[in-house]
């Protein structure tokens, strides 16, 4: 089957970048071919389909033309239009599977491949058809307004960077997708969490239009450390979102527990100057790192965080540290609690609440022989419920 795998990044950016090279390389194992349809960038990995890849767009620049040219391909990509005919005139494709490809690549695509009757496949990454900024959260705190198609309230309340023009971009995107009949006409959604599902069916979709395939890992990339070098981990993107600043907060509140912030993101320096401000001594950023030295810093910690405070899906980082045999204290937000089985591969706590976050933090540092058990616990979940087999036989 030649399937056309569309993702705006063509290079390991994030989680959901992870997802699509890892199904891309399991699908070809399989015998699959798969051409990928993306953005140009300086950053990505070769392909013999770039081409075809849509023109980068730049939505920082300050430049008022620059910020509506790049407003009008948010909402219908006339370039993405034109690429993706000169793809489909070139090459057979017999199914079409979407990742993340809103703003930079638009669903003006879609026109195109329902011309030539290609079944859409859309993996719900975030929450963009249900929500503009595409993470109910605003302001300090999740929010579903926007249910109903209510999508006014996005420009109402600057949900998008706190912009009133970005925000009556994204709000005017939404109600043309819609018009147009875009998020109607996807054949099948695929949620990675029952948490997503569960949202999209509150939001109007049908359930039969969706199908629970999580996302997956290959055990045998992630050999389980014995290590335990007396540091606690975070690694991800440093961005509001992710509730970085929770975990420091929880930090302060135990000053003998060495915590390592691995990652970069917009957030950086103002997280760098709250360490700062507070003489937080315990707290280390390393940067982003990647690869096997990201699996080594990772291997050789007590434990994990995962502090967000937004919906989160199904991440990476859980499955990495279950992988690697280290136990996760997760926020109980979103699909995370999905994940993290209490007690027994790790423990959850309220959202934002650092002083929970800390009580959990306490607990398994105190506790050695509990924390490598609950690794253990988390990597036999791994290797029973999220291998590469598994998620195949779920996607075919």
């Amino acid at each position: 089957m030649n399937i056309l795998s569309v993702n705006k990044f063509y290079w390991n950016k994030g989680g959901s970048e992870a997802v699509f090279f890892g199904e891309k390389e399991l699908l070809e194992n399989n015998g699959h071919t798969v051409i990928p349809f993306s953005m140009k960038s300086g950053n990505n990995l070769p392909s013999v389909y770039s081409e075809y890849f849509v023109e980068n767009v730049d939505y920082d620049s300050r430049k008022l033309t620059d910020k509506l040219s790049a407003a009008s391909k948010i909402i219908y990509s006339f370039d993405a239009r034109n690429k993706i005919k000169l793809l489909l005139d070139a090459n057979q494709i017999d199914i079409a599977h979407f990742h993340i490809f809103q703003h930079q690549i638009s669903p003006s695509v879609f026109g195109p491949l329902r011309k030539r009757n290609i079944p859409i496949v859309l993996t719900l990454h975030d929450l963009k058809p249900m929500c503009p900024n595409y993470k109910m959260y605003v302001n300090g705190h999740t929010c579903e307004k926007c249910k109903g198609k209510r999508f006014y309230h996005c420009f109402l309340n600057s949900c998008t960077k706190g912009s009133r023009l970005n925000s009556l971009i994204n709000t005017a995107e939404m109600y043309l997708h819609y018009a147009l009949g875009y998020y109607q006409s996807v054949d099948k959604y695929i949620a990675v969490s029952h948490f997503f599902e569960r949202k999209m069916i509150e939001f109007g979709f049908k359930r039969e239009q969706i199908s629970y395939i999580p996302n997956f890992i290959d055990i045998e990339e992630y050999p389980e450390s014995p290590n335990d070098n007396n540091y606690v981990v975070y690694f991800g993107r440093l961005s509001y979102e992710k509730g970085v600043d929770t975990l420091i907060r929880a930090a302060q509140l135990c000053p003998d527990i060495p915590v390592v912030i691995i990652g970069t993101g917009p957030d950086e320096q103002m997280l760098k100057k709250i360490v700062e401000e507070n003489n937080i001594s315990n707290i280390e950023f390393t940067g982003y790192k990647q690869g096997s030295e990201l699996k080594q810093l990772i291997s050789n910690s007590s434990f994990t965080v995962l502090p967000s405070v937004v919906y989160e899906n199904c991440p990476m980082g859980i499955l990495e540290s279950f992988a690697l045999g280290k136990a996760v204290i997760g926020s109980a937000i979103g699909g995370i609690p999905e994940l993290i089985n209490p007690s027994v591969d790790g423990l959850t706590y309220t959202a934002g609440d650092s002083d929970g976050l800390a009580a959990q933090m306490q607990t398994l540092w105190e506790n050695t022989n509990t924390r490598r058990e609950m690794g253990r616990e988390g990597r036999k979940k791994i290797a029973k419920d999220f291998t590469p087999k598994s998620h195949y036989t779920k996607l075919a």
